[in-house]
């Protein structure tokens, strides 16, 4: 069976930034190819799926904008990262979102991870790369750092206090964009790029945190981390592909393929535990549009479209079946 990875949950966002930016996704991916040098084993390019560091220079280059990797990542918003995303906005305080972040978010960008360490007064958290150049680490780090600030406006009210951070390049000509998004103190030529957290800041409470929807989305991400080899019930199985799917969801024969079994297979085991292709995805669907009627200023319009409705109409009508109210109704009562 196929290994998923919190990864998957990205993809989708990250080129809908891109495109909303005017890049157009497939000429960016044949100029990349391009430009990769003959393999030493044959005259070919290597046609191998884009880096995240490709992809971000040669972005840059098209749009002839040097700030770009840092527009990208201010507008990615965790609220579009499926279980990976509920499970960050439901922790309690940016404490718990940072030990989730560093869990889970070291598989984002292939040749990049964090690690911590701790100070009298805080933690830092320090981004390492390899395998890449200087200009390429230099743009991940502007993606990153930006992503990084954006949420934490989103998830709490006071998002820069106490915090600095630290550059290990020389400080870029569009220096300006960067005092745009981060109003921190920021130094340049420094050995690490790193953020520097104080404690204070660490126990500030999440707006949307629920502890008890915390625990089933930390769950997700733990058995979607894992992967799937050890999975036995079908049902679990299929819950699985279906939420890393989310926004994109799969079909029966396109789960079944995965699952490596005939449609008829999948619907027979799925009855003998009891269930059927068709409650699970309802479950899922739910689950997904109660957090995000719960959590996330979204319309309803929003909502449907992430879940794959192609009118809102028709997911009102879903909504009230499964809960006996409509998706205005059960806003105002988790507000309340």
């Amino acid at each position: 069976m196929q290994k998923l990875t919190i990864r998957d949950f990205t993809v989708r966002p990250f080129r809908a930034r891109l495109q909303s930016l005017g890049i157009n996704y497939t000429e960016l991916y044949e100029r990349i190819i391009l430009q990769r040098e003959p393999t030493a084993n044959t005259t070919q390019a290597d046609h191998s799926f884009p880096s995240i560091q490709e992809i971000l220079e040669t972005a840059v280059a098209i749009s002839g904008d040097p700030a770009l990797a840092i527009r990208i990542g201010e507008s990615l918003d965790v609220t579009e990262y499926g279980t990976y995303g509920f499970c960050i906005m439901s922790c309690v305080n940016m404490g718990a979102a940072l030990e989730l972040f560093l869990r889970y978010g070291q598989t984002f960008i292939d040749h990049a991870y964090w690690s911590r360490k701790q100070s009298e007064d805080g933690v830092i958290i320090r981004l390492h790369q390899d395998t890449c150049n200087d200009y390429q680490k230099m743009l991940v780090t502007e993606l990153v750092f930006s992503q990084l600030y954006a949420n934490a406006r989103l998830l709490v009210a006071q998002p820069h206090e106490g915090i600095r951070v630290h550059f290990n390049y020389p400080r870029p000509t569009y220096v300006a964009a960067y005092k745009d998004l981060w109003p921190i103190p920021m130094e340049f030529d420094q050995e690490y790029s790193q953020i520097f957290i104080p404690k204070r800041w660490l126990n500030q409470r999440i707006r949307t945190g629920n502890p008890a929807t915390n625990v089933l989305f930390t769950q997700q991400c733990e058995e979607i981390l894992q992967g799937m080899s050890d999975v036995r019930e079908v049902t679990a199985a299929v819950r699985r592909l279906l939420v890393q799917s989310a926004g994109d969801f799969r079909n029966i024969k396109e789960v079944s393929e995965q699952l490596h079994i005939t449609e008829r297979t999948l619907r027979r085991r799925l009855s003998a535990e009891g269930t059927d292709f068709r409650a699970i995805f309802d479950n899922i669907k739910n689950t997904l549009a109660q957090n995000y009627l719960s959590n996330t200023s979204l319309s309803v319009a929003d909502i449907a479209y992430l879940l794959n409705y192609g009118e809102a109409t028709n997911f009102h009508r879903a909504f009230q079946r499964w809960n006996a109210l409509t998706p205005n109704e059960y806003r105002k009562r988790a507000a309340s």
